[in-house]
């Protein structure tokens, strides 16, 4: 893995932890639907594309990160889901 891959998981991992003190992580996740994260990314997205089209490349990349952070956050949700119906 290049060194720019790693710093940019490196980024999203922190943002993860930005977003879980913000939002109050798993118990706040968990309350959303696989659609209201993709919905959420989606938007972060079209923002990623605006900053892009506005010649703001550090400021697309900041919403890149957090749409990344984002689809994290959803698989994390589905897993736990998972995980206590198998255990039911």
């Amino acid at each position: 893995m290049s060194e720019e891959t790693l710093d940019i998981l490196n980024f999203v991992a922190e943002e993860r932890a930005r977003q879980d003190a913000k939002w109050g992580g798993p118990q706040h996740d968990d309350q959303h639907s696989t659609a209201d994260f993709c919905r959420y990314i989606s938007n972060y997205t079209g923002w990623a594309d605006q900053m892009a089209d506005m010649g703001s490349p550090l400021k697309a990349r900041r919403r890149l990160i957090q749409v990344a952070a984002l689809a994290v956050a959803g698989a994390e949700s589905i897993e736990r889901k998972q995980r206590k119906r198998e255990e039911s």
